[in-house]
């Protein structure tokens, strides 16, 4: 092969591939992005009718330091929409909601668990434990440290509403190892989170100056949703995305002198061929086995281990006058022990009164726990249904909505069971073995929009620096910055 048609090559026009691109497009270089469908996004989808800003994705997410200066790169800031960080989130219970516990003085006046959990948790500091040799599950460490009923009712939901994951099944090495490291060094995780805290609070200490971003809300959207910024990152990257752009299998190219491979051969199902210096694939662990299958099986392998839970998302609008519920706050989150097909549901025009029509409310939920067969059988229309008609006995809908989107996948996060942290190890053993091959996403670990950037930063970063011939070693970019 004389030579690469292209330098770099980003598979997949995600949030993640498409800030790669576009700081790999500050660094002066130029790369292609490949995307399968004919939009940029991924999970991030918004769409815009009948007065309504309906998500399928984030609803409104944080908004950390690496998303604001992406934000200031793209000339966003007068788009955005600041929502507050203390307003109430909820927890069904028995038909009713509660506040969430998230201080001392919500935890003792919360019914959401007794008296008996209550001191299970407050009284931790002064008892002394140390974690099991081998990776414990969540539910494991949780019924250990504070009792069954803090892990039905207020571990349960939370995590359901973050991973769409099973406690059960979900590694604590995996998924929190800084909880781990917590009990491993102090024995206690408030000691440790105690001194993570005055570790944190000394290191900010030493810097000089106040960045910008500290003082800037913690969370958010923008005016006409969250696909303002995919769409905003594409539209600076003009034609160096190509849509509909299906990939039957890549291959590694060889030298002119038959020497140990440097690039890859991307082939389209259109019978195209295009071949690349460095490759980045920024698509879902199940879609890069797919595509790497051919020319390294046994790391296709460890990415096809790498489960995914489903996820089915029911955005409904209604009439003001027919809902009861203030809907003062977030939302609410409902544990597994409820018995219910919906997992949470987010109140976005109590947030964001600009994403509904006036006399309108609009709100969000998010179904279909693992193993839910009877969601995931039915029809759009009646999964639909189902969610809505648990909404309407918890907040008291008295008609039906006035428009609705819906949206399901089976493989819709993927899930940091128990071996995850293993197989992340294994997978960046064997990427180490492929030249100029970039593998990222966020079934490694980072799960937030922020990390996700944070992680595009790196892998830019680290192809500028390859092409460079500067002695890097990483090639499986995942964010690891300790969250403390």
């Amino acid at each position: 092969m004389a030579g690469y048609t292209e330098k770099v090559v980003i598979v997949g026009a995600g949030i993640l591939g498409l800030a790669c691109a576009f700081r790999l497009k500050q660094f002066g270089l130029h790369p292609l992005v490949l995307e399968a469908s004919e939009r940029t996004g991924g999970v991030i989808q918004t769409i815009r009718r009948n007065g309504f800003v309906f998500e399928t994705g984030p609803q409104f997410p944080r908004f950390p330091e690496p998303v604001w200066t992406l934000v200031r790169d793209l000339h966003l800031e007068n788009e955005f929409l600041a929502g507050d960080p203390k307003t109430k989130r909820y927890i069904l219970r028995q038909d009713r909601l509660h506040s969430a516990p998230f201080s001392p003085g919500g935890l003792l006046s919360t019914g959401l668990v007794s008296l008996q959990s209550k001191l299970q948790i407050l009284t931790e500091v002064f008892r002394h434990s140390s974690p099991p040799p081998e990776e414990e599950g969540l539910a494991e460490f949780v019924e250990r440290k504070f009792g069954t009923e803090i892990l039905d009712y207020l571990v349960d939901p939370i995590i359901s509403t973050v991973f769409f994951g099973d406690s059960r099944k979900m590694g604590m090495e995996s998924a929190f190892p800084a909880l781990v490291r917590w009990e491993l060094d102090s024995g206690s995780l408030v000691r440790g989170a105690l001194r993570a805290r005055k570790s944190k609070k000394n290191a900010a200490n030493t810097r000089k100056n106040l960045r910008v971003t500290d003082a800037l809300p913690s969370l958010g959207s923008f005016q006409s949703g969250m696909a303002a910024l995919p769409e905003r990152l594409a539209e600076k990257l003009g034609d160096g995305i190509r849509y509909g752009q299906e990939i039957s299998d890549i291959s590694r190219v060889n030298t002119e002198n038959g020497g140990p491979h440097r690039g890859w051969a991307i082939h389209l199902r259109s019978g195209e061929q295009i071949t690349t210096e460095s490759l980045v694939l920024a698509v879902p662990a199940y879609a890069a086995a797919t595509l790497l299958e051919k020319s390294a099986p046994q790391l296709a392998s460890l990415l096809n281990a790498i489960g995914y839970a489903p996820g089915c998302v029911v955005s409904s609008a209604y009439d003001r006058a027919m809902v009861s519920c203030q809907l003062d706050g977030f939302g609410f989150m409902i544990p597994r022990k409820e018995g219910l097909h919906t997992i949470c549901t987010f109140w976005n025009s109590s947030l964001f009164p600009s994403h509904s029509s006036e006399g309108k409310v609009l709100m969000t939920s998010f179904a279909g726990r693992e193993g839910d067969s009877a969601l995931f059988s039915a029809s759009e229309e009646e999964c639909a249904q189902i969610i809505e008609a648990e909404n309407a006995k918890i907040l008291g809908i008295t008609g039906p909505p006035v428009d609705r989107v819906v949206w399901r996948s089976l493989r819709a996060l993927p899930q940091y069971n128990v071996g995850h942290a293993r197989r992340v190890s294994e997978i960046s053993d064997a990427s180490r073995m492929l030249p100029n091959l970039h593998l990222t996403g966020n079934f490694l670990n980072g799960r937030s929009i922020g990390d996700c950037v944070q992680i595009a930063s790196r892998v830019a970063e680290n192809v500028r620096s390859r092409l460079h011939g500067e002695n890097i070693q990483m090639h499986v970019t995942s964010f690891t910055e300790e969250k403390d």
